[in-house]
């Protein structure tokens, strides 16, 4: 007799030594979900377009193909791709009905348009009358008057002036000083720990370029240009590298990690 869906799952979940909650921290599925799932208790789970989705990311979490797998869930449940989605039948009001508005209701309106109108015309009007200018002050009118200068001493060529104030000596550049700091592209390397895996979300230069579930041992890099962000699904099992520099992740649910050019 060949095995269920629900006994497949579970049994390649043990081989890996994987519990509940490592595939929901991986794949984002709710553990009762996934109990369920391998339970065969599909009463308990959405509506069957849900369940496929389930099926395929827990088959990529545990390196099934999922085709036989969504083949067998077909067989246990008889749903199938085509099968429609019951949706509610939506409720219109009849559009004789729908469609009467009142005469006193729009006679409302327009009054209270006209009212609300008349009161910004008035704020309006306040607010764009000139402040009267302040008074001028009235001071006593002086006459200047001019001090007396006494006429400076001649300069003869080539004799410093001694009344001049010396000039300061240049100080040398210091070759040591710490010169500011250039930007530039730079290089974003994520690698994941041997016995684990996770969920990655790598976005660069405004595009998603990665998204899915890295194995154990693998490794992806990019350049970038602008901006880059990075979000962990385990964040023990990650290392990030910003040209060969080790990042620090944050804490979060998930944590995302941001880096700049600048």
């Amino acid at each position: 007799m060949a095995e269920s869906l629900g006994r497949i799952l579970e049994e390649t979940r043990r081989g890996l030594g994987k519990t509940i909650t490592d595939v929901e921290e991986a794949t984002f599925i709710r553990g009762k979900l996934l109990a369920a799932l391998e339970a065969g208790d599909y009463d308990t789970l959405p509506d069957p377009a849900y369940v496929r989705g389930y099926i395929q990311n827990y088959a990529k979490f545990l390196g099934l193909d999922p085709g036989p797998l969504l083949e067998r869930y077909e067989k246990e449940t008889g749903h199938t791709a085509r099968s429609p989605i019951n949706l509610p039948e939506p409720v219109l009001a009849p559009r004789n009905h729908a469609d009467a508005i009142p005469l006193r209701a729009i006679a409302a309106v327009v009054a209270v348009i006209a009212v609300l109108s008349l009161a910004v015309w008035g704020v309006l009007r306040i607010a764009s009358e000139p402040e009267p200018p302040p008074p001028l002050p009235t001071t006593p009118e002086t006459t200047p008057t001019l001090e007396a200068t006494e006429p400076a001493p001649p300069v003869t060529p080539g004799i410093p002036d001694p009344s001049a104030e010396p000039l300061p000596d240049e100080e040398p550049d210091d070759p040591d000083e710490p010169q500011e700091a250039t930007t530039g592209p730079f290089d974003l390397r994520i690698v994941v720990a041997s016995d684990s895996s996770s969920w990655l979300r790598v976005t660069v230069d405004g595009l998603i370029a990665y998204e899915g579930t890295m194995a154990g041992g693998q490794t992806r890099e990019w350049t970038v240009a602008d901006e880059a962000s990075v979000r962990i699904g385990r964040p023990a099992a990650v290392s990030i590298f910003r040209d060969d520099e080790d990042v620090e992740i944050p804490p979060g649910d998930p944590p995302t990690v941001t880096l700049t050019a600048e």
